[in-house]
């Protein structure tokens, strides 16, 4: 049977519009169909916070372990510049103490003769000139010499010292010239001597009797006060200390960073090493938020204390740290990290590819 013009046209509007409803409905389907995303690291709302989820499982096995910050109260501290000295000038200082000081005793000595002759002559000489006038003369004139001598050597060696306090402050000279424990120490090389200096324009009071250094491998080490030093770097113009130390791996010429406590104690709390990471030229460790949950925070670096560092701020006392196992929590976080981006691309190479198939 054939149809008519008009039963084919009809036939043919349902059938495009049902093809038309048919692809209406998948597109819709398609775009009301939740999007799979990658899972990335949450943000805890803080600054430069990135959080980690960690099992306890992983934590035993990671030797992830935790603690809690405690109050401390603490001096703040200025930044100040470190240099080793070599010891050969206090070494020459103390040949040369030595060498005035041998020829002191030796005028002495020769004084001490000379001054008992020209008494036994004298005596001689009154006894009916048992000894002739020039004889005495020539014991006197032997005696006022060896005088003079001792005046003169006794003049060289209080020139050596005093010129050795002016370039080393009174305590330092006195080491060196009474070969004291510190002057050994140091040229045994178990301590190292530090001149350090103040920032120009920055008064400390009073020079705290120890400080803390920086170490070229970012270690800390502390110094002990020695004396003020009666002399400055001419590049720093601040005013400079001497200091002892004997941290280790310190040599003659090396820089070192240091820092003094000075004025009113500060309340805040300890970042101990241990849970210290560095990345990105930055230190970091990783906070307690949940059972599960850690989060990486940046903490401060200009109050560096032994062990550790001192902050006043973004952290508070009770807040559970990672103390130890923060490495592997940075790896796991940057794992998980690289992992959200290839899931992130694979979704959008299957979305480009379906977007395709309907082209």
């Amino acid at each position: 049977m054939k149809l008519k013009p008009i039963a084919m046209t009809a036939v043919a509007a349902i059938l495009a519009f049902s093809a038309w409803h048919l692809t209406q409905g998948r597109e819709e389907a398609a775009e009301s169909k939740p999007e799979t995303t990658a899972e990335a690291p949450a943000s805890s709302g803080k600054v430069g916070e990135q959080v980690v989820v960690l099992d306890k499982a992983a934590e035993m096995k990671g030797g992830v372990a935790i603690a809690p910050l405690k109050t401390v109260f603490y001096h703040r501290q200025v930044q100040a510049f470190g240099v080793v000295l070599p010891l050969q000038g206090l070494i020459d200082l103390r040949n040369s103490i030595e060498t005035a000081r041998s020829q002191r005793e030796k005028a002495a000595a020769m004084l001490e003769t000379s001054r008992k002759e020209y008494e036994r002559l004298k005596v001689l000489h009154a006894d009916d000139r048992n000894v002739s006038d020039k004889a005495l003369q020539t014991a006197e004139a032997a005696w006022k010499t060896d005088e003079a001598n001792v005046r003169a050597a006794r003049a060289a060696l209080s020139a050596i010292e005093q010129n050795a306090r002016q370039q080393w402050g009174g305590m330092l000279a006195k080491a060196v010239s009474d070969g004291s424990p510190l002057f050994n120490r140091l040229v045994e090389q178990r301590e190292v001597l530090l001149q350090i200096t103040a920032p120009s324009g920055v008064h400390v009071p009073q020079p705290p009797r120890t400080a803390g250094i920086r170490l070229a491998d970012e270690t800390f080490g502390t110094a002990t006060l020695i004396s003020s030093s009666p002399r400055t770097d001419p590049h720093l113009q601040g005013t400079s200390y001497f200091y002892s130390s004997a941290a280790p791996n310190l040599l003659p010429g090396m820089n070192v960073t240091a820092y003094l406590p000075y004025g009113e104690k500060t309340q805040g709390v300890v970042i101990p090493a241990s849970a210290v990471i560095w990345w990105q030229g930055k230190a970091w460790v990783y906070v307690q938020e949940g059972a599960e949950h850690y989060a990486r925070q940046e903490i401060p670096t200009d109050n560096p204390i032994e062990d550790g560092w001192f902050a006043s701020k973004g952290f508070k006392a009770g807040e559970r740290i990672v103390v130890t196992g923060a490495q592997m929590l940075l790896s796991q976080e940057f794992r998980s990290q690289i992992q959200s981006g290839e899931q992130g691309e694979s979704g959008e190479k299957g979305e480009a590819g379906e977007k395709g198939k309907k082209e």
